[in-house]
Formats: structure tokens, sequence, C-alpha cells
């Protein structure tokens, strides 16, 4: 396995600009036809569809988006919109989903919590938490779990985008 960096991902996260100026969804921006979306698939497990305008990237010394341990980020050029995904440290064997969760949520993240909540990401339990930025604006983490596989999924929860790209996310099965 891969070491897990969490300084690193995270400021190279911070580094990406999170407080852009995003409108909230509108009727328009809710049906959006993703099925022309392009489809990006990580060797980590996992799939998601985004733009065609949109760019795939990942941190400087990682040059393989597709590398199961890395980070992968999506960018609007235009906007500036910004969404990471990265693998994390697996979850143990000892310890429920819940616990495993709400410790991750306080070591993951260095910005203030504001509020979290219990969703299901396309069938799988995750944990929905909003923290605010030192730019005082807020960043949506949502922390799921795959097998033992633990991934965050980070944006600025104002992104117009961000939830039907989060609607296309799926576990490939690895």
């Amino acid at each position: 396995m891969g070491s897990w960096n969490l300084t690193s991902s995270l400021v190279c996260f911070a580094l990406f600009s999170l407080s852009s100026i995003a409108q909230p969804p509108s009727p328009a921006d809710q049906t959006v036809d993703v099925s022309r979306w392009k489809t990006f698939t990580n060797r980590a497990g996992w799939a998601i569809k985004h733009p065609d305008s949109w760019r795939v990237g990942s941190c400087a010394h990682c040059s393989d988006p597709t590398d199961p341990y890395g980070f992968v980020t999506f960018e609007n050029p235009s906007t500036k919109e910004l969404i990471m995904i990265e693998h994390l440290i697996d979850k143990p064997a000892d310890q429920t989903l819940e616990q495993w969760l709400n410790n991750v949520k306080v070591t993951s993240v260095l910005n203030s919590f504001v509020r979290e909540e219990w969703i299901s990401l396309n069938g799988t339990r995750a944990l929905k938490v909003f923290n605010r930025n030192v730019d005082s604006t807020e960043s949506e983490n949502i922390y799921i779990v795959h097998r033992s596989k633990t991934f965050a999924i980070r944006a600025d929860p104002a992104y117009r985008i961000f939830p039907r790209m989060l609607s296309t996310f799926r576990f490939t099965g690895k």
C-alpha cells in the first residue's frame, strides 16, 4: 500500500481556490444531461463523470491521476471550480463505519467544523461534513468507505455542478 500523506494532500487542495464565486444550483443545473460527460476511472476502485471541458489533474508530484494512492482534481478552467477525490488511509477492521468516519473527519481537515450529516451516496452510507475555511467560505467533505478503502470527496458546496457530478460517483468493484 502506498503511503498516505494527509498534510501534502491538504496543502495541495488548499492551493486551489475554493472561494470562486459560484451561484446556487438552478433548475437547469439539476437537469443537466450527464450521459454525454466523460467518465474518469481511478485504479483505487471508483469512477465519476465530469463535463468534457473540465481538466483532470493531480499534484505536481503525482503524474498519474489514476494512481490509486494519489488524489484527483477536477477543475473547470473557466470558473476555477475544483473538486478533489482522494484515497485516505484504510478503515481498521476493529472499528465500525461510524467510529471510523467520526475519527477521519477530525483528523483529515485543518479548518473549523460547522455541521455534519449522514447521507447515502449511490447506496453507500457516507458522512458529509461542512467546514469553514480561513477565508470564511465553506468546504464540503464527504467521507465514504468501500470495503476497507476510505475516500474523501472535497468541494465548495456552492459549486453548481457538484451535486450532478456527485450523483455519478460509483465504486467499480475493485
